[in-house]
């Protein structure tokens, strides 16, 4: 992944995914980080939200129905500001076939569920000021 600024806190994180214990999940983990969170069902909803808040992250889970969010990505990665804001695929699908289908659609990273919780934060740590 490529050097990216880093997020300030208090900025807008966007939570896009199906389950709604994982949003509550992620929810908390970025709220008790500093930022705020906003969170979708589909990836429809992600591109309207993208569009309304211009997150300064955003987490896509893959599958998701309506929108899943590899087509999310691609599509938000065509709007105005949408090449630069850092988006994490988090998704269930295992094997290269989706991180193949995730770089393709220029996602920044990947994430597989469940969620190894060092492994995102070390993941984000890259672009989140996360507390230790």
């Amino acid at each position: 992944m490529e050097h990216m600024q880093l997020i300030e806190k208090g900025s807008t994180v966007l939570v896009a995914d199906d389950d709604p214990m994982f949003c509550v999940m992620l929810k908390q983990f970025f709220t008790q980080q500093g930022y705020e969170v906003i969170t979708v069902e589909d990836g429809e909803q992600a591109v309207e939200a993208f569009k309304a808040h211009a997150p300064a992250l955003i987490m896509l889970d893959g599958d998701m129905p309506e929108m899943d969010g590899f087509a999310a990505c691609e599509f938000i990665r065509m709007l105005p500001g949408g090449a630069e804001v850092p988006i994490f695929m988090v998704t269930a699908l295992e094997g290269d076939a989706a991180l193949d289908c995730a770089m393709a659609v220029q996602a920044s990273d990947f994430v597989t569920k469940p969620i190894n919780w060092p492994e995102i934060r070390n993941k984000l740590s890259c672009v989140l000021a996360i507390d230790a």
